[in-house]
């Protein structure tokens, strides 16, 4: 449980988004399950080649992939998995980029679920209740008892 807790907390901290790779079209690069860490970048300085991260379906669904081509015109960018044959014909626009890859973790991404997470925040309201009852009992028990409370 500490460890889903670790991967959605820290990048939080650090500024990074994360991403989970739902298929295996980046393979052998990043594999199904693989947690991505991705940092923002300027959409001006990709170059072709360069693996990139995206929303598509108006940001229902996030997508790894690499630049196949860059049309300077349009201002959109074609892409294409390590194991696809074809270039995609989507085209992805500076709005759609969330980022490029920092690193990842392989199979990571298949504990860090919609349900994790959701426990997570359940365990994580239970946790504060009882610090914060434990603090208030204990306040109460020390003015019964008459001591002099610090601060």
């Amino acid at each position: 449980m500490l460890l889903p807790l670790l991967m959605i907390v820290i990048p939080k901290m650090l500024g990074l988004p994360i991403a989970i790779v739902k298929s295996d079209a980046m393979e052998p690069t990043y594999s199904s399950g693989s947690l991505l860490f991705v940092k923002s970048v300027d959409a001006e300085n990709l170059i072709v080649g360069e693996a990139i991260t995206y929303f598509v379906n108006q940001g229902e669904q996030i997508y790894t992939r690499r630049i196949a081509a860059i049309d300077q015109n349009e201002q959109v960018m074609y892409t294409i998995g390590d194991i696809q044959d074809h270039m995609e014909t989507t085209k992805i626009r500076k709005s759609q980029l969330l980022g490029q890859p920092l690193f990842h973790l392989p199979r990571i991404g298949h504990l860090v679920t919609s349900e994790t997470v959701s426990i997570v925040k359940k365990l994580y309201l239970v946790f504060t209740i009882y610090i914060t009852a434990t603090t208030f009992l204990v306040m109460i028990s020390q003015i019964k008892q008459g001591k002099r409370m610090v601060m």
